[in-house]
């Protein structure tokens, strides 16, 4: 009876009836109850935080706080100072004491998102705290102890940073003592349909709409690769929602059916840097062809030896959360590169 409500309550979380979707729920009903460390791998865009706070949701510590951080939006100064906090007048701008997250998410749980992008010395300052759980502030040395459980996420490929020895081996068996895998939206597509309207409903609701999906429309959403998972879904819904021009979202309303996606020219060299990744046609929309003449998408290209153009860039900018090192990755890009290509076009950096 217990784990029939756990389940009820995931999923009004996680929508979606699909196999691999139902086994990691099963999964995160026993997780849940665990004190140990978890791991989510899977691409960018899967629901990892989602997952997350629904372990959270479950466990023991459900009425303790839920902290996230995403470890790439920050510097490894500014990361320390974050999951430490600081003393007043550690540096510069230290005008007064800070707290931690760790200390906040004491009795709690703390998502550390993106865990794979810390530097190689603030990660045995982590390693510390999560096998000693026990820190000191930035400018003290006044230990502190907490009791935190770690749920931390990555879509890097974790065990190759490791053998190239930008992920330390000793933090990597300590944060991945249980593993969850968060399914890519092509491997639960009978969701797509349940998570599209519900998408569409949240639009109507802060729009004052009443906008509905014509069968051609789900037809066309079920035949989309998404290679950027839940949250390019979510995106193409609302954009189409927008500029649809009837009572319904018809065929013709989607990008990709007249020639203009963007997404399929930011993936025309493949699918994102992940570890789950899987080899994908060179268009967003493989199965949605272009009304009109059949030609192919119009769109800037990403062409490696070729600076990709400014649409192109600010694309994949926007998908990474304005994070150069993920967008560099994404467009195959050194961070040299991409400094030099954001500078090139005038783009300026959004700080989100």
């Amino acid at each position: 009876m217990g784990c029939q409500m756990e389940r009820k309550k995931i999923s009004k979380e996680m929508l979606g009836d699909s196999l691999a979707l139902r086994k990691l729920r099963e999964h995160l009903v026993k997780v849940a109850k665990a004190k140990t460390t978890v791991m989510l791998r899977g691409e960018s865009g899967t629901g990892k935080e989602l997952v997350a706070k629904a372990i959270h949701e479950l466990s023991p510590r459900a009425k303790q706080p839920f902290i996230k951080v995403n470890c790439a939006a920050l510097t490894e100064t500014l990361l320390e100072s974050d999951l430490f906090g600081h003393e007043k007048g550690s540096f510069t701008d230290a005008i007064n004491l800070r707290k931690g997250r760790f200390e906040a998410a004491d009795k709690g749980t703390l998502f550390l998102d993106e865990i794979g992008e810390i530097s190689g010395s603030f990660q045995a300052k982590l390693l510390r705290v999560l096998q000693e759980q026990e820190f000191e502030r930035v400018g003290s040395n006044h230990t502190i102890k907490v009791d935190v459980r770690v749920i931390a996420a990555t879509n890097r490929d974790l065990e190759k940073a490791v053998q190239r020895k930008e992920f330390r081996q000793d933090l990597y068996y300590r944060i991945s003592v249980v593993t969850l895998r968060v399914p890519a939206l092509r491997e639960r597509r009978g969701d797509i349909p349940l998570l599209a309207a519900q998408f569409l409903k949240n639009f109507n609701t802060e729009n004052d709409h009443t906008l509905t999906f014509a069968p051609e429309a789900i037809e066309v959403l079920m035949n989309c690769e998404f290679p950027g998972n839940i949250r390019e879904l979510e995106n193409c819904v609302q954009r189409t929602a927008v500029l649809a021009t009837g009572p319904s979202i018809l065929r013709t309303d989607f990008a990709c059916c007249v020639g203009e996606c963007l997404a399929a020219a930011l993936w025309k060299n493949g699918p994102p840097t992940s570890e789950n990744s899987t080899t994908i046609e060179p268009s967003a929309a493989r199965a949605a062809p272009p009304v009109g003449d059949g030609q192919a998408p119009i769109g800037p290209a990403t062409t490696r030896g070729r600076v990709p153009d400014a649409d192109t860039v600010i694309a994949a900018m926007e998908k990474c959360g304005w994070v150069q090192a993920k967008a560099a990755r994404l467009l195959g890009l050194t961070p040299r590169q991409i400094g030099y290509v954001l500078r090139k076009h005038g783009i300026e950096i959004k700080r989100l």
